[in-house]
């Protein structure tokens, strides 16, 4: 937030030095191109000032009144750039068009040099405002970043007009005043634009759609988690507020799935910066092996050739057992082939007691609040309900065995 702050007072100070020396050269040399390109810089040193405010109100941390933060005063500051971009150029593209008339006096030459240094500037601050835009995620300073980019474009469009006038006065006098009005039109254009942008943002548009699948494949990918029947995802200034609806075995108690939902989450937050909060709403899963998922479990010997693989972005999973037993209401019993540098989660817990053995590779295992190194033969008891993880810390897969049952 704060790289964007400075941004924007950047471009509030150079868009104030071009638009004081364009509107007044522009008024000493009788040009009504660079006059009017002069007036859309100081319309410029508005919008980034807006831009700045937005983005230290925003930046205000949540409260009672506001538990989705204040990110929405940055998408309104970039509401109320456009609107001012459509406002103002409407207005200089109706008074260029007035002022043209039999009268017009022939501009001075040194009109060109303002708006060659104004293009080189604003060339340089629409690179820098797109850039920083994109890294934080903000839409006033990328609607800032459009009104620089509507500023070069009309810099060009008035260099050209004045330069025709200044070529043959005796067929393009008036063109000076032609180039004034296109860089009204280019404005109006520029302001529908931002503030359809911005606009779609204050009514909770849903986001483009591949960060909808990574919500949905990081949810997934979540031990438990069935299926994600529904998300929703609406952005509150620089980040998103996410509605995921999972699917869960309908055999799980609610400490079990409101765990799992807390899982969720967690892993999300981790792994999207983008997100700002997570609401997990537990659905039963209609999966027709959820229907009897904690079955009896019969005496039986399973080899490797008799396991399925799952693979996940973390490495390959594999399960021997789950069910009920004689003693337990419920036995989990697998193992996870986990990539260097993984985990198949951030720390968690859960309600069930759980063990973990480690057979290949090394790593470190957090129990409660010590973590612990681990390699070969080390093993992990956890009560339940009690945070722990495991991370591969190694060159190569780690391989371990995990035990977890509910008496």
């Amino acid at each position: 937030m704060q790289k964007g702050q400075r941004v924007a007072l950047t471009g509030v100070v150079i868009s104030a030095l071009l638009a004081v020396s364009k509107i007044l050269t522009g008024a000493f040399s009788g040009s009504s191109a660079l006059l009017a390109d002069g007036f859309e810089s100081a319309g410029d040193v508005l919008a980034s000032g807006l831009v700045s405010l937005g983005l230290t109100y925003a930046a205000k941390p949540a409260d009672d009144n506001h538990p989705y933060g204040h990110g929405r005063a940055e998408t309104i500051s970039g509401l109320v750039v456009g609107l001012l971009l459509l406002c103002g150029g409407l207005a200089i593209a109706i008074e260029a068009f007035v002022d043209v008339g039999p009268g017009n006096a022939v501009p001075a030459v040194y009109a060109v040099w303002p708006l060659v240094i104004s293009i080189a500037v604003k060339l340089w601050m629409m690179r820098l405002k797109y850039t920083t835009a994109r890294s934080i995620g903000s839409a006033a300073l990328l609607a800032d970043a459009l009104n620089d980019t509507v500023d070069t474009f009309s810099g060009f469009v008035a260099l050209a007009a004045l330069a025709l006038t200044l070529y043959d006065p005796a067929h393009f006098l008036h063109f000076d005043h032609y180039g004034a009005c296109a860089v009204g039109v280019i404005m109006v254009l520029a302001g529908i634009r931002a503030t359809f942008r911005t606009g779609q943002d204050l009514m909770d548009t849903q986001p483009e759609n591949d960060l909808l699948k990574d919500l949905r494949d990081i949810a997934l990918g979540v031990p438990g988690v069935d299926g994600v029947e529904k998300v929703f995802a609406r952005k509150t200034g620089l980040r998103h507020h996410v509605d995921l609806h999972l699917e869960v075995n309908p055999a799980m108690t609610v400490r079990q799935s409101h765990l799992l939902g807390h899982m969720v989450e967690s892993t999300i937050l981790a792994r999207m910066s983008t997100i700002a909060k997570v609401l997990v709403h537990i659905e039963p899963s209609v999966r027709a092996d959820a229907e009897t998922p904690m079955r009896e479990l019969t005496g039986v010997t399973l080899n490797l050739a008799d396991l399925k693989t799952a693979r996940e972005s973390f490495g390959e999973v594999r399960m021997y057992f789950e069910g009920r037993t004689d003693q337990l209401k419920s036995m989990t019993a697998g193992s996870i082939l986990l990539l260097p540098g993984m985990s198949p989660h951030p720390p968690h817990l859960h309600e069930e007691e759980e063990f973990m053995l480690v057979a290949e590779g090394a790593g470190e295992i957090v129990c409660g609040e010590e973590t612990t190194p681990v390699g070969p033969g080390s093993m992990m008891y956890c009560a339940g309900d009690k945070m722990h993880g495991i991370t591969n810390t190694g060159a190569t897969p780690m391989l371990f065995y995990f035990y977890k049952w509910l008496a």
